[in-house]
């Protein structure tokens, strides 16, 4: 894992001081700055200007927002794993704290092993969603083919210009279907009339004019009629 960028927000220098000797001292985790906030505005502010891979955070901070509700504030802007250190042992408080993105809970007064320990199942759990969110990227760009600001998702047959999905008809995204499932080949006539209408009657010049309709929409794909034949979708 690369160096990580923690937040510690507490409210008490000593316990500010000792948690940084603590992490420092630790070989389980690399360690590129540590940041630190004794109340939610602070935290917010260096959460905004830095970016942080975890925050310890004291329940009990000066102001008059608590620790629960800065980490809460601080998943909105995103979802970073937050390690609680408090006094606090009552279920209530736990409970709470389960509705942040809770990865661990130290309580006070806590000991080098336990932060250890604490970290070492964070880095677990980091890893862990790290692979989850890379293996659903890998299924998604296999389903999904781009071109230029074009995405087109072969399993629910959508297509999205500029990530906002398009307003085409039932027929364009049929003939939609067969381009992106068959670029840079030559699709005649008979297969389009096969595969998107369904009718071996159908004239050419009916298909002329829906790929034409649909080549007004999508402007940004190269659809290029082959003369007597049928169409292409270019790519690259």
């Amino acid at each position: 894992m690369n160096p990580m960028n923690i937040l510690i927000v507490e409210d008490q220098f000593i316990a500010i001081k000792y948690l940084e000797d603590i992490l420092i001292s630790r070989n389980s985790v690399s360690i590129e700055n540590i940041y630190t906030a004794t109340n939610s505005t602070d935290a917010l502010e260096l959460f905004k200007e830095h970016h942080i891979d975890l925050v310890f955070m004291d329940i009990n901070i000066d102001g008059s927002t608590d620790g629960i509700t800065c980490a809460k504030l601080l998943n909105k802007q995103k979802q970073t794993p937050i390690i609680f250190t408090t006094a606090y042992k009552d279920s209530n408080t736990i409970k709470e704290a389960n509705e942040t993105n809770l990865y661990g809970y130290l309580t006070k007064p806590f000991k080098p092993s336990d932060v250890e320990a604490n970290l070492l199942i964070t880095l677990k759990m980091i890893e862990n969603t790290s692979r989850k969110s890379s293996s659903i990227s890998r299924r998604k760009n296999k389903n999904s083919i781009k071109i230029n600001n074009y995405h087109y998702n072969l399993q629910n047959k959508t297509l999205l210009k500029d990530n906002q999905v398009m307003d085409i008809t039932n027929k364009e995204i049929l003939l939609i279907d067969v381009f992106f499932n068959n670029m840079n080949q030559n699709l005649s006539y008979d297969m389009l009339r096969e595969k998107v209408w369904n009718r071996n009657e159908l004239s050419d010049s009916t298909i002329r004019d829906a790929v034409s309709r649909l080549k007004k929409k999508v402007d940004g794909l190269v659809i290029e009629n082959i003369p007597r034949f049928g169409y292409i979708l270019k790519k690259g």
